[in-house]
């Protein structure tokens, strides 16, 4: 990901993008942080952060990690695209092919997905990849809805 390090800067500076997010990374700084911290990621290295591309061009960032946000380091799941590639299904593969990743190659008990209130695009694709949802709780510095997929389920 530290190649793409600039786009995904500017994919979170896109004000669209920084409404759901937490903070206001329409602020370069912010973003630049945010991205420093991820390229940071000392965790597992079969876990992390990758690049979602199209044709070579960045168009997103999704993740499989470690939660900093729930209990017990669960392997939390996060998908992030750029509004005009919205409705292509590139978050679709995405997040599934992460999903198969964790559950199918890693043997994953659960991965969880922590999707803001206002987020319907995130939380639709959450519901046709088969995520259950299990409550809601503050998370990111915003209202979350909790789900989480299981082996089987998805």
């Amino acid at each position: 990901m530290e190649r793409h390090a600039d786009g995904v800067v500017d994919l979170f500076a896109d004000p669209a993008m920084s409404s759901l997010s937490g903070a206001d990374l329409s602020d370069p700084a912010l973003a630049r942080r945010m991205v420093d911290s991820r390229l940071a990621y000392d965790g597992p290295p079969e876990l992390g952060h990758w690049a979602v591309l199209l044709g070579g061009d960045l168009v997103g960032l999704a993740h499989l990690r470690p939660s900093g946000e729930l209990p017990g380091g669960l392997p939390e799941i996060g998908w992030y695209l750029a509004v005009r590639h919205g409705g292509k299904g590139l978050a679709t593969e995405a997040a599934r092919t992460l999903l198969r990743h964790g559950l199918d190659e890693l043997v994953l008990h659960s991965i969880w997905a922590l999707i803001h209130v206002d987020n319907a695009s995130s939380l639709r694709l959450a519901a046709r990849l088969g995520f259950l949802p299990v409550g809601e709780g503050r998370h990111y510095n915003g209202p979350h809805r909790v789900h989480v997929a299981l082996p089987g389920q998805v």
